[in-house]
């Protein structure tokens, strides 16, 4: 059934709405905690220099700490940010704009998200608090498994071993290739809207409140849709099936922060998912696997997959 198209109009500003991917800045807040900092602007050229090329001031770049890492980041992140850095390897740590120099180091790693806090304290102490990726799905296509975050950036593919690839969802049926280096947005708004639908139905990483206990096993990805030309009436051409481990679909339809006025927002279908769940015993039937349809306004309907007809179940 085609669908009805709505006056163009922009998708609702939720965090992590599709524009937001284009427009969302890092942002870098930066904390000198005990510096000498006011002592120095009183101070001559010569006396500025001298205190900030004092030895106990002096800083080596190994010494940064970060407040935290998950599990999912790396060993060698910090090693690696340091490759790619101007960030020399001793400095002061009394250097005018040195925690802003510090932050933009990290912003160019491809698991970094954002720089929340650079933090200097006296005498030489460094922590830097960030935002990180977190790896959400995996992208199948004829090349190999892609990894992306809950905004479909492209993680680095050489970070994860063959051994990691079960414990993520997979997104299929995608007909385009990444267009861009890891740490850039796939191009594809089809899979920021796969990947919005895994981060609903995992959320904050909980894969036991919905996913595992549905016994969901991919998503499977219909239509495409160019992140620099598209439009938010583009995003209604998209839709997304559910696929379940005992090969049972569920037909979700549009992205989780898409508007589409010919189907229950995502809510209401998370709320019905639960119900067919609680009141069937699962997502399957004693003959086999079952095609849920969550997309109608008054009922769900359901029908085996191998036979045309449907039954109708209201809500």
């Amino acid at each position: 059934m085609a669908k009805r198209k709505t006056e163009k109009s922009e998708t609702p500003a939720r965090s992590g709405g599709w524009r937001s991917v284009l427009l969302q800045p890092k942002i870098i807040v930066a904390l000198l905690i005990g510096c000498s900092i006011p002592m120095i602007r009183n101070m001559s050229q010569s006396s500025e220099k001298d205190l900030i090329d004092d030895p106990q001031y002096q800083v080596e770049r190994s010494t940064i700490t970060l407040k935290s890492r998950p599990d999912y980041v790396p060993e060698e992140f910090l090693s690696r940010t340091w490759e790619n850095s101007e960030l020399p390897e001793q400095f002061s740590i009394l250097e005018p704009g040195l925690a802003e120099r510090i932050g933009k180091s990290f912003e160019n790693s491809a698991w970094v998200r954002g720089v929340e806090k650079v933090k200097l304290s006296h005498p030489r102490d460094i922590e830097v608090a960030l935002d990180f990726r977190r790896p959400v799905a995996l992208v199948r296509s004829a090349e190999g498994y892609y990894p992306i975050d809950k905004d479909g950036v492209l993680l680095p593919p050489t970070d994860f071993s063959a051994a990691q690839l079960p414990q993520y969802p997979v997104i299929e049926n995608v007909q385009t290739l990444p267009q861009g280096p890891a740490g850039t947005h796939w191009g594809d708004l089809a899979v920021w809207g796969a990947a919005r639908l895994i981060d609903l139905l995992i959320p904050d990483g909980d894969r036991e409140k919905y996913w595992t206990k549905y016994e969901l096993a991919r998503v499977r990805v219909y239509g495409k849709a160019d992140l620099r030309h598209a439009e938010a009436e583009d995003m209604q051409d998209i839709s997304y099936r559910l696929i379940t481990l005992s090969g049972s679909e569920v037909i979700w339809g549009v992205a989780p922060d898409v508007t589409d006025p010919t189907e229950p927002d995502a809510e209401t279908k998370l709320e019905r998912l639960s119900m067919y769940h609680r009141d069937f015993g699962g997502l399957h039937s004693e003959q086999g696997p079952i095609e849920i349809d969550l997309r109608r306004w008054k009922d769900i309907a359901r029908r085996p997959l191998d036979l045309p007809q449907s039954e109708h179940i209201t809500r």
